[in-house]
């Protein structure tokens, strides 16, 4: 699970049995903390830390409110599945997270003295709790029609083309009323045709039914960090792979680091070609260092409803900028997806960046998680990127490189331009 090993002090919040005031202490400080968490306001958690967490007596890990908002924003929030022990100075609850449905247990402990200040409050993952297990079986018809309904109204309400959204249900809808599911009694199974099926019907590859059967995946160090190798090249030429965008709160001091290692290089070459996407706002950080100090429309996301929030790049950051004039070059995939095709759409639409490889995957709206059960989840896209530049984005028609090749030819060609930048013939990739 993405939260694993950490002590943490950590729209609303599902109680499967809501505090009362019978309750005590404990138990309502709980409720509130989880509320501010799975909002993620920013400015509400740092005035509720200031009020009850007592930071002088606490380890580093206690109270902080950045690993809080990485939180929110990995697992779209936590429901409180069941409360294990209640007492006026301690609460301990299971929870489960909202975009994967995996299991973790909650313990907070509070002073016995108004205003109960926070003492104590661990969050682990947990293997998922045999009542909460799915039923010995197949699935059933009852399951799959309450599937197909719950999957059709999150489509509905939520889809970023609303007119598109209700042709979906109702064809999704119509498809279940005329058996066409019936023989399909794998919970996986039906995920999968679920999924094609309405990927055919609006050509978006975010869209994604998922089902999750429980077990407890080990953790991705590789993943969650979301850089690879940095390796500085003959001839002052860098190179730096990008393999995801993990939430910026966890990762912000890493592209610190990373991009300020870079920073003195003749020319930089930002590899993508293993990048699935991740965060929006991690993208503008990354993308802040290519610029200068004067902040540079990157894009702007637009909601179902007109809704328009606009992304610039940083005025100022931490660390060293590679600046915003040297050569950069930019390797792309048929892998590189979503928030790895943000960054090389952007900086090619800009002309800051000459993009080699091959065309990328076609994803560009953003997507929020939705649950259909205990154990089945849709990805719905609920918002679109446009470009300043050419008033549209890549969706279902990927980024096409400046310079096509083959993926595992794009570094050959990108070092052997670099060189020609620096005015050298004997860059070379490192062995």
């Amino acid at each position: 699970m993405r939260f694993v090993g950490l002590l943490l002090l950590s729209s609303s919040v599902l109680l499967a049995q809501p505090p009362s005031p019978d309750d005590g202490p404990a138990a309502l400080q709980f409720a509130s903390w989880l509320a501010l968490l799975n909002k993620g306001d920013r400015a509400a958690l740092q005035k509720y830390h200031r009020e009850f967490f007592p930071y002088a007596a606490a380890p580093p890990e206690l109270g902080n409110i950045e690993r809080e908002l990485s939180l929110s924003l990995e697992t779209a929030g936590f429901d409180v599945r069941k409360r294990e022990s209640v007492s006026a100075t301690r609460f301990s609850a299971l929870l489960s997270d909202r975009a994967t449905h995996q299991f973790a247990r909650a313990t907070m402990r509070v002073e016995a003295a108004a205003p109960h200040r926070v003492v104590e409050l661990a969050l682990a993952p947990i293997a998922t709790p045999s009542e909460y297990q799915v039923p010995e079986g197949p699935l059933d018809a009852k399951r799959r029609r309450t599937l197909i309904d719950a999957a059709a109204r999150a489509i509905e309400a939520n889809y970023v083309f609303p007119d598109v959204g209700r042709r979906m249900a109702a064809a999704l809808r119509e498809r279940g009323a005329r058996g066409y599911y019936d023989q399909i009694s794998d919970c996986s199974a039906f995920a999968a045709r679920l999924t094609d099926d309405l990927r055919a019907l609006c050509h978006d590859k975010h869209l994604r039914v998922t089902y999750k059967d429980g077990r407890l995946p080990p953790p991705d160090r590789g993943a969650q960090l979301g850089f690879g190798d940095i390796a500085q090249l003959h001839s002052n030429i860098a190179r730096i792979a990008i393999n995801s965008f993990p939430p910026l709160p966890r990762v912000r001091d890493a592209i610190t680091a990373f991009m300020s290692d870079v920073a003195d290089a003749d020319v930089l070459i930002i590899d993508l070609r293993a990048n699935h996407g991740g965060d929006p706002s991690t993208v503008v950080q990354v993308a802040s260092y290519l610029f200068d100090d004067k902040p540079v429309h990157l894009s702007d996301v637009v909601e179902r409803d007109g809704t328009t929030r606009s992304f610039w790049t940083e005025p100022t950051v931490a660390g060293k900028r590679f600046g915003g004039k040297k050569p950069v070059y930019v390797l792309t995939s048929a892998e590189t997806f979503s928030g790895g095709e943000a960054l090389a759409y952007d900086l090619q639409s800009l002309r800051r960046a000459t993009l080699i490889g091959e065309t990328t995957g076609g994803g560009a709206n953003l997507t929020g998680a939705h649950t259909l059960d205990d154990w089945f989840m849709i990805g719905v896209p609920w918002a679109r990127p446009i470009n300043p530049v050419t008033k549209t984005n890549w969706e279902g028609v990927g980024v096409r490189p400046d310079v096509a090749t083959k993926a595992t030819a794009a570094l050959d060609e990108a070092l052997r331009r670099a060189a020609l930048d620096v005015g050298s013939t004997h860059a070379r990739p490192p062995n």
